[in-house]
């Protein structure tokens, strides 16, 4: 009996057994993959602004109450999620792993946007300025971002005239009768402004953008003067604003002057209206620069003082005088300065004061004396120089001359040399004075080289050799002849100076070259060459030019760390690349050196700044000084003569016995006051002639 109810009981239990098993089977087979299009996608953040870069908010995913997990149970996609639109994440079912039910199926979107992104329209200038019967100009802006084409546009056609491009035309014309603020009316002013606006079409990214700048047209001045009475009635300083102890101290009508009429000076006020009726010009607010003779051409050099048009070369018949061309400086919208005739090269170089954005440095222009004769012939009108070609230096140059004596070019900075205590601005200077300059003014020495085409900083050669390029004095050291070895010369080093770049290594090391020459090491060789005598070395050096690759193998002995025990020898080598010798050539100057010439063994300088005496440092003066007892090429010599001259003379230039002066005093802004700086005290608009009885300088 009891044999029965145990198999009935095992009977019973293995039936429920598999009653379950097959009911959980049927289970298992009955569970489906959820879908997730009933999922909820919430997004971090909808909305964004176009930046350029791919947008990705954060996704959270809802089914039901259940919170789904990322790359568990779906992943993400983003698509046209970077310019500016309606973006789109997907979520996807996650695939199951190999063997297993996947939980969820399908996918799901959802949108979010790209906002455009805003910009600004930046014009090249705040304002613009410009004169009555001046040229066409161009206004130039740009977006901030993005492209597109910037449209320009002006509601007073009676003023000017602005193409879509930004063309500039002026059609605005003052009553020529009036002549004091008192009788002014709305046809009488001396300016009058307008908005020039522009605007840049939205792009796939950016929106829409507008701006406007303002553009001022004044009234062609009206200031009566003579330069003749300016020269006579000009009240002259008692001394030297520049060396104010120096006795030899004249005033320009001490001395024999004469007006060049012969040549008219085009763009300043009282010759503007027959220099654009002529087509001469193509503005009329230009300030003179520089002058110089080149062959049989005179040379001046103007600039507009609107910075609306390009630096202009006027170029005349050195003999009679005849105006024959304006040559425009292509791409050049820069302060251009001074200008010189290289004889021995055949070649005319302007001054640039406009700095390279990517480089630094500044620029001289070269303009061949065969290619300046081409644009003098034809109309007598402006014309574009077909080429620029640009020699990069490092220094500001204001002024340039080239001298016969030595043939360097020797280009000048418009500074000043600080004095201890004075902390007055320029706030009338007039010019550019040198950024961060806290030396003194000097002028500095270049040498073109028409074989390269190079224009370089001329260099003094002083020290040996071996000190300039490798930072090191050497001695010859004998060595007595033993059992064992012969008496030998070996060039030991003396001294190292702390410009010494030279860096050496164990001789067969990988390592990197980090020791440094010591005194007492022994120059062994020189690229496998065996050195014997420190004039073989130098003779050595003296052969390399800068750019030369030099190895060097040293012989350096070891102390012993123990006494009784022998030195070791070290040998080290090294390798450098040799750099440019010597010294850059320049001389000290005096201060606001606006002009250079020279005759013979004399430097003549003309020097001035500020349009008036109100100001603290103004001046205008010739100083004369003489190298003829100089000992070395960086003397400026002795000064022996100083001038007192009108206000705001620029470039000179020795013509005979004679210097000819520019100035800058009858340029529309100074001689008008139009920047609210004053009028520039007894204007000049010829070019003056002086003679300085240079011979009787005693």
């Amino acid at each position: 009996m009891k044999c029965k109810k145990r198999i009935l009981l095992l009977a019973l239990l293995l039936f429920s057994t598999v009653l379950i098993g097959g009911m959980n089977v049927q289970a298992k087979k009955k569970t489906k993959p959820k879908s997730l299009k009933k999922a909820k996608i919430t997004l971090a953040k909808s909305s964004y602004t176009y930046n350029g870069k791919a947008k990705k908010p954060a996704v959270t995913v809802k089914l039901g109450k259940k919170k789904l997990k990322k790359n568990r149970d779906y992943t993400v996609k983003y698509t046209k999620n970077k310019n500016a639109g309606t973006a789109k994440v997907t979520i996807k079912a996650k695939k199951a792993k190999k063997g297993k039910k996947a939980k969820y199926k399908g996918s799901k979107s959802k949108t979010f946007k790209i906002k455009k992104a805003s910009r600004l329209l930046v014009p090249d200038k705040a304002a613009y300025s410009a004169v009555e019967g001046d040229g066409s100009f161009s206004i130039v802006a740009k977006p901030s971002k993005g492209g597109g084409t910037v449209t320009y546009a002006c509601a007073t056609a009676d003023v000017i005239k602005v193409t879509k491009a930004g063309k500039v035309t002026i059609v605005k014309t003052f009553d020529k009768t009036c002549k004091t603020l008192s009788k002014q009316t709305k046809d009488t002013i001396k300016k009058v402004s307008t908005k020039v606006t522009m605007s840049v079409p939205a792009t796939t990214n950016y929106k829409a953008a507008s701006t406007s700048v303002t553009v001022t047209i004044n009234k062609k001045p009206v200031r009566v003067f003579s330069t003749y009475d300016s020269i006579n009635k000009y009240s002259y300083p008692s001394k030297s604003p520049l060396s104010p102890g120096f006795t030899n101290y004249k005033k320009l009508t001490d001395l024999k002057w004469t007006i060049v009429d012969k040549y008219q000076m085009p763009g300043l006020a009282p010759t503007a209206d027959e220099d654009w009726t002529k087509n001469y010009i193509q503005c009329n607010n230009l300030c003179p620069q520089g002058v110089c003779m080149a062959g049989n051409y005179m040379l001046t050099t103007a600039y507009c003082m609107d910075d609306l048009h390009n630096s202009c070369i006027f170029v005349y018949n050195n003999k009679t005088g005849e105006f024959l061309k304006t040559l425009v400086l292509k791409d050049q919208k820069s302060h251009v300065g001074g200008i010189t005739y290289d004889e021995k090269n055949k070649n005319i170089w302007v001054c640039h004061s406009k700095k390279d954005k990517t480089t630094g440095m500044y620029s001289l222009e070269r303009i061949t004396l065969s290619d300046l004769v081409k644009y003098a012939t034809g109309k007598k009108e402006y014309t574009s120089s077909g080429k620029v070609e640009l020699h990069q230096i490092p220094t500001k140059p204001s002024t340039i001359s080239y001298n016969k004596k030595d043939g360097y070019l020797w280009v000048a900075q418009f500074s000043v040399a600080p004095v201890a205590g004075d902390t007055s601005e320029d706030e009338d200077s007039d010019e550019e004075v040198e950024e961060n300059d806290t030396s003194a003014p000097r002028m500095y020495a270049y040498e073109y080289d028409a074989k390269t085409n190079e224009l370089n900083q001329v260099r003094i050669v002083t020290n040996p050799a071996e000190e300039d390029y490798l930072g090191i004095q050497t001695k010859e050291v004998q060595t007595e002849a033993t059992a064992e070895n012969e008496a030998k010369t070996s060039v030991q080093v003396a001294t190292v100076y702390s410009s010494s770049s030279v860096l050496l290594a164990e001789k067969g090391s990988s390592a990197t070259a980090k020791e440094k020459l010591k005194k007492g090491d022994v120059i062994y060789s020189v690229n496998n060459e065996l050195i014997t005598s420190a004039k073989q070395l130098s003779e050595l050096l003296e052969k390399c030019t800068k750019g030369t690759a030099v190895t060097l193998e040293i012989h350096r002995t070891i102390p012993a760390e123990n006494e009784g025990a022998e030195p070791t020898e070290q040998i080290l080598t090294g390798k450098i690349i040799l750099d440019v010798r010597g010294n850059v050539l320049y001389r000290s100057t005096p201060n606001y050196v606006q002009g250079i010439t020279f005759s013979g063994d004399r430097t003549i300088f003309s020097c001035s700044y500020g349009r008036n005496s109100t100001k603290k440092r103004f001046l205008s003066e010739l100083q004369v000084y003489n190298r003829a007892d100089a000992t070395d090429d960086t003397m400026l010599g002795e000064l022996e003569l100083a001038v007192a001259l009108p206000p705001m003379v620029e470039e000179v230039e020795v013509v005979g016995d004679e210097v000819y002066m520019i100035f800058e005093s009858a340029a529309t802004t100074y001689l008008e006051g139009t920047d609210g700086k004053g009028q520039s005290t007894c204007p000049i608009d010829k070019m003056i002639a002086v003679k300085l009885g240079l011979d009787s300088i005693k």
